[in-house]
């Protein structure tokens, strides 16, 4: 099966993964970060996008760093803010990289 790339789903799968996980419901985490149920509903779906305001509230009631709901399985990496910051600087560093080996393809 083809991993998913695309930046909102993954968002989306990460934080219904996460609610769950917690036993949250909708109307609970919606009422946590103060939205709609019916705008977390559209976020979990993909049919909207958060803004960064509301990702930060997520991210503080659901007691996880931002950035994990923007990798693949996200909510599978360990609770250990060390590892986790490890993680985040290999990946920024591998991106990195991608990207001065395409902008020197480019030229």
């Amino acid at each position: 099966m083809a991993r998913t790339y695309n930046l909102q789903d993954i968002f989306a799968r990460n934080l219904k993964e996460r609610r769950r996980k917690l036993s949250l419901t909708q109307a609970q985490l919606a009422e946590k970060i103060g939205v709609s149920t019916s705008f977390v509903t559209e976020i979990e779906t993909s049919r909207k996008a958060p803004s960064f305001a509301t990702i930060e509230k997520i991210s503080a009631a659901l007691d996880v760093p931002c950035w994990t709901f923007f990798c693949e399985d996200g909510d599978k990496l360990p609770n250990d803010v060390t590892v986790m910051d490890q993680f985040a600087y290999k990946l920024k560093q591998d991106i990195g990289h991608i990207i001065d080996v395409n902008v020197s393809l480019t030229r």
